[in-house]
């Protein structure tokens, strides 16, 4: 069986339990990273099968009271690392915004997130860290989705973020995106918190992206009993297109009625031309 634990109640990992203890669903449990890090989170779900690349560790034990208490000891030092990192930032006028603070579980690190718009030298503020909390200091800086990741909240549709609890990765998602799917390239719609453009945008991007295939491009010129005329929209729901005619008249054609090209002009069939021939042939 393997184990899908919720991390700092935002990020959710795959563990096995090598050592079969009785775990189950909604227990806290002391994990051990890839990375040899043991880390405190919360059985939120059991599966069967996962992909082993997916797999982040193994299940220690079951958390113990202690546990839970240095945990709390955690999160004290978390807060009083961000308000003593904030006032040197400020002091030391360093043009960076503190995000979040992460204590390792075992105390042996701390890690410091922020945002800024280039590099910062901070080498002083690590100093000033290590000497006041005795431990290794991390700053890592992140951007803007990230920031969002961490900060959490609800998306236009209503729901949490989706790399709030379910995106492993950021996805690069660029306005062709939504052009493929015909959607308003409005971006305050198109946008996520961050800024972004919605990274739900690539979920349906496949299968829109395979559909356009069985279509000519938008612009393309085609050849019809009408005369010639250039494709403006496509729905590929009712497979179908709209063409404009140079008078700017304007069809909407079945996709059945396409002719896929034999040299470079798109053809809708049949033309009278063709069933003239096809009549005299026959006689």
């Amino acid at each position: 069986m393997l184990y899908e634990v919720i991390l700092r109640e935002r990020e959710k990992n795959i563990f096995t339990n090598q050592k079969l203890i009785d775990i189950k669903k909604g227990d806290s449990v002391v994990v051990k990273t890839e990375n040899d890090v043991e880390a405190f989170g919360k059985v939120v779900n059991i599966v069967d099968f996962i992909k082993d690349s997916y797999i982040q560790g193994k299940i220690e034990r079951k958390a113990t009271e202690e546990d839970i208490l240095e945990l709390e000891k955690n999160k004290e030092l978390e807060k009083k690392a961000y308000e003593f990192c904030k006032d040197k930032i400020l002091s030391g006028n360093l043009q960076m915004k503190l995000i979040d603070v992460e204590c390792q579980f075992d105390r042996h690190k701390l890690k410091f997130f922020f945002i800024a718009d280039g590099r910062i030298d901070f080498r002083n503020l690590v100093r000033d860290l290590a000497a006041t909390f005795k431990t290794r200091i991390e700053m890592r800086q992140i951007g803007v989705r990230d920031y969002a990741k961490r900060l959490g909240g609800l998306g236009l549709c209503g729901r949490s973020f989706c790399c709030r609890t379910f995106l492993k990765e950021f996805q690069p998602v660029t306005i062709r995106v939504a052009r493929n799917q015909d959607i308003n390239i409005n971006p305050q719609k198109i946008s996520g918190v961050c800024g972004r453009l919605m990274c739900c945008l690539t979920y349906e991007e496949e299968f829109y992206s395979n559909e356009l295939k069985k279509y000519p491009k938008i612009g393309t010129k085609l050849d019809t009993d009408k005369g010639k005329c250039i494709i403006t929209k496509i729905n590929i729901f009712a497979e179908e297109i709209t063409v404009q005619y140079e008078d700017k008249s304007e069809e909407v054609i079945h996709r059945s009625k396409i002719k896929f090209p034999e040299k470079r002009m798109w053809k809708i069939f049949p033309r009278r031309s063709f069933l003239k021939r096809q009549k005299k042939s026959e006689k």
